[in-house]
């Protein structure tokens, strides 16, 4: 909360905005604190080995040049829950495997694979990715991301497809 709040007053003052002394509520024994000790107090991310400068971490939903990017560098388990026929329509060339969102094992398919490795999974749109996330989640993976918008979006960024 300390740090939302600090947050909030540094974006306000930087704006510009008239950003009113708010310190008492960060206080517990009626002592102000300055915005300036907030931020002082607040521990920068630590850089992952590895990383993108500046892009330390990946956001469970990946716009597609992002994404590309992600595929490269981290190298994931890319899995396609499209249908055999979406796949066969075009596909993006790192996928490690074809999981059909539909076929009535795909849970169990999908409680088979290992919690801790990292996954990337698309679909058409993003709507089966989505309830995927939580499906992955709710068995205790770890490291799960999606693309943002399925391959249509994949495809109206530029980006190719295998077929």
């Amino acid at each position: 909360m300390k740090i939302f709040l600090a947050a909030l007053i540094i974006s306000a003052g930087a704006a510009g905005a008239y950003a009113a002394d708010l310190s008492w509520l960060f206080s517990g024994n009626g002592r102000k604190v300055s915005v300036s000790e907030l931020v002082a107090s607040v521990p920068a991310p630590a850089a992952q080995e590895g990383e993108k400068p500046g892009n330390c971490t990946f956001p469970v939903n990946i716009k597609p040049d992002e994404a590309h990017y992600f595929l490269e560098v981290k190298k994931p388990i890319v899995i396609d829950i499209r249908t055999k026929e979406e796949y066969d329509a075009g596909h993006l060339e790192a996928v490690n495997m074809l999981m059909d969102y539909y076929a009535p094992d795909f849970k169990e398919q999908l409680a088979k694979l290992d919690k801790d490795a990292k996954y990337f999974i698309y679909c058409r749109t993003g709507h089966r990715t989505g309830i995927t996330l939580g499906i992955m989640h709710n068995m205790g993976f770890t490291d799960i991301h999606d693309l943002d918008g399925g391959i249509n979006a994949w495809i109206a960024a530029g980006w190719p497809v295998v077929k």
